[in-house]
């Protein structure tokens, strides 16, 4: 028996004999055990298994576990989801009995004998049951997992009970369920599925009326609706709109002023709102998409826009304070709710209203464009997709809020006529609607789960008018309006070269694996992950993960403030095991929790950003201000948990789009097929350097394509090089200059480096005001442009300014920029942290001229530090292309840096490539490790006086000891107590200059773990410790403290497979997590472990050998 067998099954004897736990936290910890050892022997499996039931499902089939065996895994589920969402109170026989379920399931899977210690713990396995399955009432959904169909049914599993045999559920019942049938051939075994208002017929079967594939892939009912165009409804018209960009921006643009309108009437007083007032509001809000906009530069183009303005205004004020009091309206403005959030796991889609009443008996979409003025003579009906979205919105009250069709008023608002349409029901027509997002969702997994090129191009090819045509329409409106954008796609397609194909469809299969995890989400091997945590995680997870903050009270509703509305709440004192993992300006959910069973799916949903945190209160910066105070009841209690938007995934969509659209000669750039250029004279007249940073600012100035920098850490890569190729371009009064980073910190860093330039430069902040340090809030495009009130003087402004800063995230969401400057330069800091796919759009924009919208590009970062985040794995993201991998482009979930790097170091180029060798952070001893290691001894101390110290032991390996108390294995008390001691022994040597915020920082790489050293800290009474920053790896990337405790926090081996982060180059592994742990400190670096586990990995063998210290 290996170790890992051996370790797995004395996990289940622990589980056992220790007593003294609390049954509910051994359930937690045999849930957790289950979960490893099911998704280490899925790690390669293309199978998108969001939850447990679908993972014991796959796992019963691929080992052969005969049907008792699985069903005594399901009870085992079952029985463990009601006691982790403290439903079920735990019972000692019930768990004992589970154990033996996973167990016996073990000795299949890990092909060993279950151990006789552990045997003699186990209760005997009971006759298996005769009961027949009693009659009751079905709930209006039932989950199950799909095995196969024929003609008439589908044979699934339920997953919230246990049966013996697949149930067989009737599809393609005409006028019941037939619109299914069709996208059936599309569901793969495991699928999760919903059935929905299903019964049981005599014979045992189930017809349902809706079947649901994977409900947990949550599709955007406005995105849905885009589906249905004038001429079909195809599903490849979704993909169509994810690829293809709206030129036209005048429609939305006068859209988000209409719904600005609606808002001020909706919430006016006695006093009605002023038409400039509010045009003032919208030009506040959209100044440089109102100033860009190319359909405003005609003169009478504007005058015509403005003139709608006008009218939207005037049809708004009219249906509010006319129509909305007329007889047969339901509609009371003193009672709504505005841009309320559902999600309907039921239905499998997600979306947002404008206008809701609080009741939720009646609710209004608006639509500022126009209706159907054609299909029955001299009567405007709703367009088909207003239609779409208006019937899934009373799917999700039906579904979600149990609130009857019949009993909803919804009404269509289109306020160019102004036309308040009153919606009806048609539940035929929600199934077909369903029936095609079904067939979305199919597209979606087929696509990543085939991952392979010849899918997606036969996918994309039907992208093309005689495939969405479905109407068969023929005329001048189909020729000229229609058809143009379907064929215009299609050209670009087909014009590209087999390796910018190969390229296109690598691009799009891993974005799309990343879109489905990030929303079906995945099990790893720490926590859930992907938006479907919210409503499939249990409320132990959750509080494991720090995904929640619930039994919140009102303490300052501030919703109704026009401007930056707030609500402010209490947060009560947990245990002290529980550690919420939320920032400011994170995007955050909020809803009311007064009861176990409420949560994102039968809620309204508020959304918003963290504006301030504490211990004690959380301040939530409303999306939407609500100036009704019973939206928000004070008695009420509230639950707040991460947003998980899906905008990043549009921007690389859309940048796919722009490399297919790009030049020539920028797509052989990208591709490999041309090498850089640089002024050979610029370099010639600069041959000496005084320093490494005018070296590498000369070269990055000489460059005619593109340059990387290699930034060690504290090399000075920002605070030094940054600038002084940031002082070399300005000097150019005609160079416009774009820098970009992937994190909001690392952007204000940036910030901290051009305002110690001397002369000052004029720079702007794209980004928002919660994610931007306060320092920097001026510069803030918003707060820029917030005395101007002319479009003609924000143009002039914008243009004037040659500098421009922002995260990637944020300048992807202000394109329009690039339809007023072309920017010379884009230099990247933090490019290793930014997948290709992100940088694309950015890379292969044109400028209103057809140039490159960026003439060249620095990319700065260091690939040995910490990479991009990927969800899926390195096996899932391999490119295997013969041309790609020629070019490079080995793994996508490599940064477009590693990938230049690499190519640029096997040619010996030195132009397009340097690197920073003098670190002024580290003492030498501290950075003898990662040096050696890691860059090759090529790392200098600069001399500065803290290097120059003689310190005693700057770095210490402390031998630590497992912590067996803890079934996780995500905490070790010893180590705790350990980094505790030491931060006390650090204040002690000068507790006068001591300083939490820079002497001394502490690293760990669980929650967990952070939890109980902070409770430690807090035991040895010291205020100045409660302060000092203890935080994951991740979280300390480029920070830096005088001294660093690190405590590895390893108590099982099989944490060793998790816990590195391993590249390699030239042979040599490197692990950049380790990498980053290790070069975070100034004088003194301290490491606490368990070395008997530790050097089973080579490099922290190495590591402790080196430094290993008996106190």
């Amino acid at each position: 028996m290996d170790k890992e067998v051996r370790e797995s099954y004395l996990e289940l004897w622990s589980l056992c004999t220790d007593t003294g736990r609390p049954l509910r936290h051994r359930y937690r910890a045999l849930r957790a055990a289950f979960e490893r050892v099911a998704h280490e022997r899925m790690l390669n499996v293309s199978l998108q298994a969001t939850d447990l039931a679908a993972r014991i499902n796959y796992l019963a089939a691929q080992f052969s576990l005969d049907d008792g065996c699985r069903n005594a895994l399901h009870t085992f589920r079952l029985t463990s989801n009601g006691v982790m969402n403290r439903c079920k109170e735990p019972d000692a026989d019930e768990f004992l009995r589970d154990v033996r379920s996973v167990a016996e399931a073990y000795q299949v899977i890990l092909a060993a004998p279950i151990p006789k210690e552990l045997a003699e713990l186990l209760p005997e396995k009971k006759r298996k049951s005769s009961m027949k399955r009693a009659k009751m009432e079905l709930p209006r959904r039932i989950r199950v997992s799909f095995e196969w169909a024929d003609e008439e049914f589908l044979y699934v599993h339920p997953v919230d009970e246990v049966s013996e045999e697949c149930w067989k559920v009737r599809y393609n019942v005409l006028g019941v369920n037939d619109e299914f049938t069709e996208g059936v051939a599309g569901f793969w075994r495991h699928a999760p599925l919903n059935l929905i208002d299903a019964w049981r017929n005599e014979d045992g079967t189930y017809t349902p009326a809706f079947i649901v594939l994977d409900p947990d892939y949550l599709v955007d009912i406005s995105a849905l609706a885009e589906c249905y165009r004038d001429y079909g409804s195809h599903p490849a018209n979704y993909l169509m709109s994810r690829l293809v960009p709206i030129d036209n921006v005048r429609p939305l643009l006068l859209g988000n002023i209409a719904n600005l309108f609606l808002d001020e009437w909706i919430y006016a007083g006695d006093e009605e709102p002023d038409y400039l007032e509010c045009m003032k509001k919208a030009f506040r809000q959209y100044p440089i998409e109102l100033a860009v906009c190319e359909e405003l530069l005609d003169a009478e183009k504007e005058k015509a826009f403005f003139q709608d303005c006008k009218m939207h205004f005037e049809h708004i004020r009219q249906t509010v304070k006319e129509t909305f009091l007329a007889a047969g309206y339901r509609l009371d403005k003193s009672d709504a709710v505005l841009e309320p959030s559902y999600i309907c796991e039921a239905l499998g889609i997600q979306g947002r209203l404008d206008y809701m009443q609080r009741d939720m008996s009646s609710f209004i979409e608006m639509k500022s464009g126009k209706a159907d003025e054609y299909a029955i003579k001299g009567k405007i009906e709703p367009k088909e997709n207003n239609r779409v979205q208006m019937l899934l919105y009373m799917a999700v009250l039906e579904y979600n809020m149990n609130i009857g069709h019949k009993k909803q008023h919804p009404y269509l608002l289109y306020t160019r006529y102004p036309l308040l349409y009153p919606a009806q029901a048609s539940w035929a027509q929600v199934r077909r609607i369903i029936a095609l997002r079904n067939r979305i969702v199919a597209n979606e997994y087929g696509t990543q789960m085939h991952n392979h090129p010849s899918y997606t191009a036969e996918l994309l090819a039907q992208i093309n008018p005689t495939a969405l045509n479905q109407k068969k329409m023929q005329g001048r409106f189909w020729e000229q309006y229609l058809a143009p954008a379907i064929l215009n796609f299609q050209k670009k397609l087909s014009s590209l070269s087999a390796l910018e194909k190969a390229y296109v469809y690598s691009l799009y299969n891993f974005v799309t694996k990343e879109l489905y995890t990030s929303k079906s989400g995945d099990v790893d091997s720490e926590s859930r992950t992907g938006a479907s945590t919210l409503w499939l995680s249990t409320l132990d997870e959750k509080r494991e993960a720090g995904e929640i903050l619930y039994d919140l009270r009102i303490t300052d509703n501030q919703a109704s403030l026009p401007h930056k509305p707030t609500i402010t709440l209490r947060i009560p004192e947990y245990d002290e095991s529980f550690l919420p993992n939320f920032r400011l300006g994170d995007v955050v959910v909020l809803y009311e929790r007064n009861h176990l069973a409420d949560n994102v799916t039968n809620k309204l949903v508020i959304k918003g950003n963290i504006e301030r945190l504490t211990t004690t209160e959380v301040c939530i910066r409303l999306r939407a201000s609500q100036r009704n105070l019973s939206v928000f009841p004070m008695e009420s209690l509230y639950a707040m948990e991460h947003d998980y938007m899906d905008t990043t995934f549009r921007s690389m969509y859309l940048g796919i789009s722009a490399f297919m659209d790009a030049n020539k000669q920028r797509k052989e750039l990208l591709l490999g097929q041309r090498k850089p250029c640089f002024d050979e004279e610029i370099l010639s007249k600069n041959a000496h350097f005084i320093d490494d940073f005018e070296r590498v600012a000369t070269k990055a100035y000489s460059a005619k394509d593109y340059f990387l920098l290699v930034g060690p850490p504290g090399t000075g890569k920002t605070s030094r090089a940054l600038r002084r190729m940031v002082e070399k371009f300005y000097a150019n009064p005609d160079t416009q200059i774009l820098l970009l980073a992937y994190t909001n910190r690392a952007v204000d860093e940036i910030c901290s480096s051009l305002e110690t330039i001397v002369p000052s430069v004029d720079y702007i902040r794209i980004g928002s005001e919660l994610s931007c340090d306060e320092r920097y809030r001026g510069r803030l495009v918003e707060n820029v442009l917030a005395s101007y009130d002319k479009r003609r003087d924000v143009r002039q402004r914008l243009t004037a300014c040659r500098v421009y800063v922002g995260t990637v995230a944020s300048l992807s969401s202000k394109t329009e920029l690039f339809k007023l400057k072309r920017f010379d330069v884009a230099i990247v800091d933090e490019a290793t942290q930014i997948l290709e796919p992100q940088l694309l759009w950015l890379l292969s924009a044109k400028s209103s001229d057809g140039r490159d919208a960026v003439g060249k590009f620095i990319l700065i970062g260091d690939h040995k530090q910490l990479p991009a985040v990927v969800l899926q794995s390195k096996e899932e993201s391999e490119v295997f292309d013969e041309g790609l991998r020629r070019m490079g482009l080995f793994n996508l979930k490599d940064s477009l840096f590693e990938r230049l790097y690499r190519s640029h170091l096997s040619e010996g180029d030195s132009l397009a490539l340097d690197m920073l060798c003098r670190q002024g952070r580290m003492h030498p001893d501290v950075a003898s490790f990662p040096n050696q290691a890691f860059y090759g001894g090529r790392l200098e101390p600069v001399g500065l006086p803290h290097q120059m110290e003689e310190i005693s032991a700057p770095v210490l390996f402390l031998p630590s000891q497992r912590d067996t108390e803890n079934l996780s294995g995500k905490t070790n008390r010893y180590e705790a107590r350990m980094v505790a001691d030491w931060a006390e022994r650090i204040w002690m040597e000068s507790p006068d200059s001591f300083d939490p915020h820079h002497t001394l920082g502490i690293i760990t790489p669980y929650r967990s773990q952070i939890a109980l050293i902070r409770k430690e800290l807090q035991a040895k009474g010291i205020l100045a410790l409660n302060e000092i920053s203890v935080d994951t790896v991740e979280r300390y990337q480029g920070s830096e403290r005088d001294v660093i405790l690190y405590s590895f926090c390893v108590n099982h081996r099989y944490q060793l497979k998790f816990l590195p982060n391993l590249t390699e180059e030239n042979g040599v592994l490197i692990d950049r997590k380790l990498n980053v742990a290790l070069t975070r400190a100034r004088r003194r670096l301290i490491m606490m472990g368990v070395p008997e586990i530790l050097t089973e990995n080579a490099i922290y063998a190495q590591l402790i050998s080196a430094y290993d210290r008996k106190e």
